[in-house]
């Protein structure tokens, strides 16, 4: 799960956001997974939800900032 979560955030970050329904595809169409994930994304101030439309947060971007830096390693 944590692996993800991690995707998640990287691939937010590379693509300035994207749909909800993409991400809940992403934990095999699970609602009550990604409501879970969504909710600590958001108390973690990770990710906003504007429209149906998830994008990174400042720290959400910084985080993953040190998640590429970590993996390119």
């Amino acid at each position: 799960m944590i692996a993800k979560i991690a995707a998640i955030i990287a691939t937010l970050d590379e693509t300035n956001g994207s749909p909800e329904s993409m991400l809940y595809i992403f934990f095999d169409m699970n609602m009550d997974v990604w409501t879970k994930v969504k909710t600590i994304l958001i108390d973690a101030d990770m990710i906003t939800i504007k429209g149906n439309y998830v994008t990174l947060t400042a720290k959400g971007k910084e985080t993953a900032k040190l998640l590429n830096e970590k993996l390119s390693k």
